[in-house]
């Protein structure tokens, strides 16, 4: 026979209103981040391919030349661009050095450029500015195919800002332990709200209490997962996977047949 304070399933009910609200708080507002960094690396997938078929259909020949291997020489040049942009940009984001995937991208003199930059990913961007600019002034490129590419550029930064804004906006801390601590109080104190007066566990709640204390842990360790998508974990955007695929595709927009493999899961994880 137990000696303890008793805690009615009254007042127990009252707790898990209150904290299911906070959990539901809080694991919405880690989804929202999760979601939203998903559809920002969509739109960079389909934003690449754009830019390529862009720079694919709309960067010519000089008038009146015969210059293909030159504008083809340029095409390949803006699209591996847009390749390692894509690279670099996901390693900003998991506060990783520049990955090995820039050397056959853009060699390694360029590579050794981008060292003293905050960010890679945006001295790459306005790299590709300046020579689309100087393709439009050798007469590769009309005015308004110009602004057609630098609109698609303009798109990709945006999407830029967004995954860094992300990144760099931390949750609240205070937050996080209120939540992680309510949870395992309740999970604590529902037990001992279930016990009857002659302190007898029937068989069914050694069911039922278990289910119902681990609903709370779990909840609160979805929302603990899911609030920083960009660090490399399980269940975080597959940036590494996405750049694959992006690669695979314009390469193969390129007319090229020798490609990387896409990324596969290991253990059922895909980075």
């Amino acid at each position: 026979d137990l000696s303890r304070p008793t805690l009615s399933l009254a007042a127990a009910g009252l707790m898990v209103t209150a904290i299911s609200i906070f959990l539901v708080f809080r694991v919405g507002e880690a989804y929202s981040r999760w979601w939203e960094a998903r559809t920002l690396w969509g739109g960079i997938v389909n934003g690449s391919r754009t830019f390529a078929r862009q720079a694919l259909s709309l960067v010519g020949s000089l008038p009146g030349s015969t210059d293909a291997p030159e504008r083809e020489a340029l095409q390949r040049e803006l699209v591996y661009r847009q390749i390692a942009w894509c690279h670099a940009l996901r390693a900003s984001l998991r506060r990783d050095p520049l990955p090995a995937e820039l050397d056959g991208l853009i060699g390694d003199e360029a590579r050794a450029g981008l060292a003293g930059f905050q960010s890679p990913a945006n001295r790459l961007m306005q790299i590709q500015s300046e020579r689309l600019v100087a393709a439009q002034q050798a007469g590769r490129l009309s005015d308004i195919e110009l602004t057609l590419l630098d609109r698609s550029m303009a798109g990709l930064t945006d999407m830029q800002g967004g995954c860094e804004r992300i990144k760099n906006t931390a949750f609240p801390d205070h937050v996080v332990w209120i939540s992680r601590t309510f949870a395992w109080l309740l999970a604590t104190l529902l037990a001992i709200a279930i016990l009857d007066k002659s302190n007898y566990f029937d068989w069914i709640d050694f069911v039922v209490v278990p289910m119902i204390m681990l609903s709370f842990i779990v909840t609160e360790r979805v929302g603990s997962e899911l609030r920083n998508p960009f660090e490399g974990a399980p269940n975080d955007t597959p940036m590494t996977a996405l750049c694959r695929t992006i690669e695979i595709d314009l390469r193969q927009m390129l007319g090229e047949t020798d490609v990387p493999p896409p990324l596969e899961p290991v253990d059922g994880v895909l980075l």
